[in-house]
């Protein structure tokens, strides 16, 4: 049992004595630099990433929201005789003129007159220079 009690453990008593660091040694802790992901560049880049989406959104709203501008047209008024300078206007007004001379009346004999009154040579002519100037303004 004696040995037993000699095997106690006593802390050493420091008390009073001055710590000394050796000279020569070079001791500085070690600087271990944290690996991060999100760094400089990297939210740099997502800023203007998100600025960028930012204004696209902005922009494509203005566009949904802006009604688009129907072009006005003229109307176009048919000019009066005095203002037409075409020569061929007397002679439509004329055919125009005597087209519109029928009679009122609904019997048979009366409207074979009107038929045989109304004149269809000249509309073929007609035609076939309207047919020209539109082929000459289409080329």
């Amino acid at each position: 049992m004696n040995e037993e009690q000699n095997n106690e453990v006593q802390a050493p008593n420091w008390e009073g004595e001055e710590i000394k660091l050796p000279e020569n040694a070079d001791i500085q802790p070690e600087v271990v630099e944290k690996q991060s992901i999100v760094n400089g560049p990297l939210l740099m880049g997502l800023a203007f990433a998100l600025i960028a989406i930012l204004a696209g959104l902005y922009y494509w709203f203005n566009i949904l929201n802006t009604v688009p501008e129907i072009p006005v047209t003229p109307t176009v008024t048919r000019p009066t005789a005095e203002e037409n300078n075409e020569p061929e206007s007397t002679t439509a007004e004329a055919q125009t003129e005597s087209a519109q001379v029928v009679s009122t009346s609904d019997e048979v004999t009366a409207i074979e007159a009107d038929l045989e009154a109304t004149n269809l040579d000249e509309i073929d002519a007609e035609l076939n220079a309207i047919e020209a100037e539109l082929d000459a303004a289409l080329q």
